[in-house]
């Protein structure tokens, strides 16, 4: 594997936790907003990585979707536990803060568009960097990066800031069990069928590995498609 490459899986793997990170901090602010302290008292309520890592979700699976299929990262963290009855109004309050987490993870892609955007109107050496970096992020081939702008890493952090995010969004809302659109789909279930669906979670699962991937891609590839048309690379 060249340096480049191993390059870029850390970089993935550093925007990967923090997006993570992120995703977990602003479910448990909702949540503790919305009456539940659950996950606040857990530590739960912070950027710092280790009270989210899962050992498996947050790095095992990460890299083995990044040496199967760059520039794609997809994982998790340790679930955001949440008391039902402590909100005030107990499903649509749970439901707001389980989407709290996607619709960070939405805010920080499109807050990055905006500053790529102004950056790339603003500064040429910003414009030339953003076409490389886009390359690059998506590991197309032939792409030098002799005589970037001293600006270039942090185009390239930014561009990450959308293509994983974007990525996580659209994972985290697939409707099984353990992801945040699972848990809100649960509860608009009737009671016998949520409980089929939750004893079948492993079922799930297992499909997920096998189809997820074309699951996820199906909204993926329109959502990123719209951002670099709007960001013209």
């Amino acid at each position: 594997m060249a340096p480049l490459d191993i390059g870029l899986m850390i970089f993935e793997l550093v925007v990967m936790l923090l997006a993570l990170s992120l995703h977990d901090c602003a479910q448990a602010w909702a949540a503790n907003r919305l009456g539940d302290p659950t996950a606040r008292m857990m530590g739960r309520m912070t950027m710092n990585p280790a009270q989210h890592f899962d050992l498996f979700g947050t790095a095992i699976f990460p890299l083995i979707y990044l040496i199967r299929s760059p520039p794609l990262i997809m994982g998790w963290s340790k679930p955001v536990t949440m008391t039902p009855r402590n909100f005030h109004r107990m499903t649509r309050d749970e439901n707001l803060a389980i989407l709290a987490g996607p619709g960070v993870q939405m805010l920080v892609a499109i807050v990055a568009l905006i500053v790529l955007l102004v950056l790339r109107h603003t500064s040429p050496a910003a414009a030339l960097s953003l076409q490389s970096a886009a390359a690059v992020a998506l590991h197309q081939p032939g792409v030098s990066l002799d005589g970037m702008p001293s600006i270039f890493p942090f185009i390239l952090f930014l561009y990450f800031c959308i293509l994983i995010n974007l990525l996580l969004f659209v994972f985290n809302l697939v409707p099984f069990p353990f992801f945040d659109g699972g848990k809100i789909l649960v509860n608009y279930l009737p009671y016998n069928a949520a409980q089929t669906f939750q004893r079948s979670s492993i079922y799930f699962m297992i499909g997920f590995f096998f189809f997820g991937f074309t699951v996820v891609m199906f909204f993926f590839v329109p959502l990123i498609s719209l951002f670099n048309t709007l960001l013209g690379v």
